[in-house]
């Protein structure tokens, strides 16, 4: 490099996932960039304290009991197939599944050499397989590792591109006399560096405590009990909850199975299969007696429910024939043009509602057709054709079409089936255990069924409904209000409880544990509180006449709140504090003002915006804190999903970088120090000594 070049410096705050695929992005432009795509020198700063590539969520090094809530075909750092129209790949551009099949040959290999910034690959992580499998979260993490270390290497072979990676948090950021000052670590050691431009991906945030969260812990500190308040699961020591004793878990999604496979497996426990058993009894589960008694509850009173066996890998993540027939294209556009502003209750969830209901009665017609009338068909489409009738005139002029044409099927609400146990009450504990036993053997069931299940079938058509959804939060085109009070109110955890579970093994390992007794459930609506007379956190459900179970630990199985306005990090509450940055002001239906999760950002690509409504920041923003903008940011990009919806974050990061490549709207700022590394930096394709400086930036799932 010339030393009279000018450097630009870029520095991009979180090397997980989101970060990497802003790294391969940046890649792709370079390379498919007319002539000299660098006009000045390019140094990038990639700082984090976690592993730069996988983070802490997907770091290679964690449990290989933790899987992945998605098969091998789904995720995705880079584009993959169809993905590449839209977003032209890299020289390095690999899928999970891609990567994976390349690398089976390497799952028994040595550690590779010390000096290598990509970490070793151990022995047991599974590189092979199905793409229909779920693999470990390790194996993903080296997938990420292998791709930052590629994407870097790769980088660097460019003229005028260097990169540097940086091990510890960012504390503090704040204009400089030109561009950014970043401050690293405490205020003892505290290390500053510049920077003209500056990308945030910081994904998974230590948050503040909710008033229960809060009253809980104090609680615990006065009493001498056990408080475990929401948290990344590689970051709970499960293996302190004592043996014999009763746990009380609060929450049943995804987290919740991380804990029930630890606090079992992980104690040395067995599943024994019986494989003449029909799904959700085939396992059994052999105790060793050092488990603890978990008691779990949930708003619902079940988990999530297991995802279809039977999947495809076209954009959407659903079942194999399933399509969207009433929510199209054109059938929003009309809606539009007519209302002007999106009403998700008034125009998406009727169009949502018909195309469950046509894919449940044409798939249970496909296996069952002497249950149905000839003119069920034509009787059916008429129904749903019509636009204009509520949901509840929909649902009494579906029961009397099913009395006509066929009277041995009920009606299906796919409302209802997300709260089963709703309305119905149990007289005594193991009532409801007898109940939740058969509820998880008949998920089970249905899972193995794949595209057999007409349940199975509606939810995916639930979920691809989801993925258009997103798409046209992310284009702005559904009112605020109906965002505040419908789909945060009531449909996201509709169908994050019925479409975003676990693999169908975690339901029946759930359903061996619950008859070993290892696992008892509340029931719904469950109330946590604490008893001073026992000295006891309390549980139990208003629909179970059972006393209160009494426990000296309660666990949080749920992530940290992801609304900026509750982080801890040190980052985002500087830069909130400073004005540098501010919550998104959303507006709910009675006109008030609410602040949103995310911050307030530009359109794509996606800038903060300060208080004093100056020109938006050169700070981009990708992942969790564009969730006041989209929706879904925790999912990871779908291999071959579109742009606009499944793929979204890499189109986020797609215009992050070229917009970085450009260059500031002002022009490069001068450099303190323009020559030679940053102190405490690591070059590419060499490995840090330094471990995690504190708890920072890292990427979703």
């Amino acid at each position: 490099m010339p030393r009279q070049m000018q450097e630009r410096r870029v520095a991009l705050v979180g090397a997980g996932p989101r970060g990497t695929s802003f790294l391969e992005r940046l890649l792709a432009a370079v390379e498919h960039a007319p002539g000299e795509a660098v006009e000045t020198a390019l140094r990038i700063l990639v700082i984090d304290p976690a592993p730069h590539g996988p983070g802490r969520v997907w770091n290679p090094r964690q449990s290989p009991l933790y899987l992945m809530n998605t098969p091998a075909s789904f995720p995705t750092a880079a584009p993959a197939g169809d993905t590449q129209v839209r977003l032209p790949a890299s020289s390095v551009s690999r899928s999970f599944a891609q990567w994976r099949e390349g690398h089976a040959a390497e799952a028994t290999a040595s550690p590779v050499r010390s000096d290598s910034f990509e970490p070793p690959v151990f022995h047991g992580v599974d590189h092979g397989g199905q793409d229909s499998d779920y693999p470990t979260r390790a194996a993903y993490g080296q997938y990420l590792s292998w791709l930052h270390a590629e994407v870097c290497a790769a980088l660097q072979r460019h003229s005028g591109i260097t990169v540097e990676h940086i091990q510890a948090e960012v504390t503090g950021l704040r204009r400089g006399q030109t561009g950014y000052e970043l401050t690293l670590g405490n205020d003892d050691d505290a290390l500053r560096l510049r920077a003209d431009q500056v990308v945030l991906a910081l994904g998974h945030i230590p948050a503040g405590l909710n008033e229960s969260g809060q009253h809980f812990t104090a609680v615990a500190a006065e009493l001498g009990l056990h408080y475990q308040p929401p948290a990344i699961p590689t970051e709970v020591d499960y293996h302190a909850l004592p043996a014999r004793e009763n746990v009380l878990v609060r929450g049943m999604g995804l987290n919740f199975f991380d804990l029930m496979i630890q606090a079992s497996v992980g104690r040395g426990g067995v599943f024994h299969e019986h494989p003449d058993r029909p799904a959700g009894q085939r396992l059994e589960y052999l105790a060793t007696g050092d488990e603890p008694h978990l008691v779990a509850g949930s708003r619902r009173g079940t988990p999530y429910r297991a995802k279809s066996t039977a999947l495809t890998t076209a954009p959407g993540f659903a079942p194999v024939g399933v399509t969207l027939h009433h929510l199209s294209a054109d059938a929003v556009a009309e809606a539009e043009r007519r209302h002007d502003v999106l009403d998700f209750s008034a125009h998406l969830w009727p169009l949502i509602q018909r195309d469950v209901l046509r894919t449940y009665y044409r798939t249970l017609e496909r296996i069952a057709p002497e249950l149905f009338s000839a003119d069920f068909p034509s009787a059916l489409d008429a129904l749903l054709a019509d636009t204009h009738l509520g949901e509840a005139v929909l649902q009494a002029r579906g029961h009397r079409l099913l009395r006509e044409h066929a009277p041995d099927v009920l009606w299906f609400d796919i409302r209802s089936l997300g709260r089963p146990f709703g309305g119905l009450t149990f007289d005594s504990a193991e009532q409801y255990q007898q109940h939740m036993e058969t509820y998880l053997e008949d998920d089970a069931v249905t899972s193995a069924a794949g595209t057999q299940s007409p349940v199975k079938m509606a939810i995916g058509a639930l979920h691809l409904a989801r993925m258009e959804v997103k798409a046209l939060i992310s284009q702005g085109r559904v009112s605020q209000s109906s965002q505040i009070s419908e789909i945060e109110g009531w449909f996201e955890s509709l169908v994050e409880g019925l479409a975003s579970g676990p693999p169908l093994q975690r339901i029946e390992e759930l359903a061996a544990l619950t008859r070993a007794g290892v696992v008892e459930f509340l029931g719904p609506e469950p109330i946590f509180d604490v008893d001073r007379e026992t000295g006891c956190f309390t549980a139990e459900s208003p629909a179970v006449a059972a006393p209160a179970y009494d426990a000296r630990w309660l666990l949080e199985a749920m992530m940290p709140a992801n609304r900026v306005q509750l982080s801890r990090s040190p980052l985002v509450a500087g830069l909130l504090r400073s004005g540098m940055a501010r919550p998104r002001e959303l507006v709910d239906a009675s006109g008030a003002p609410r602040a949103g999760k995310g911050f307030d950002v530009t359109p794509l690509p996606h800038r903060l915006i300060s208080t004093d409504d100056a020109a938006a920041e050169e700070i981009y923003v990708l992942g969790l804190q564009l969730s006041s903008v989209q929706w879904g940011t925790a999912i990871a990009a779908e291999a071959g999903g579109d742009p606009e919806s499944s793929a979204r974050s890499l189109a986020d990061a797609d215009a992050a970088a070229r917009a970085v490549l450009a260059g500031p709207a002002v022009g490069p700022a001068s450099l303190a120090d323009p020559a030679g590394p940053v102190p405490g930096a690591v070059p590419a394709g060499q490995a840090s000594d330094a471990g995690p400086a504190a708890t920072g930036s890292l990427d979703p799932d």
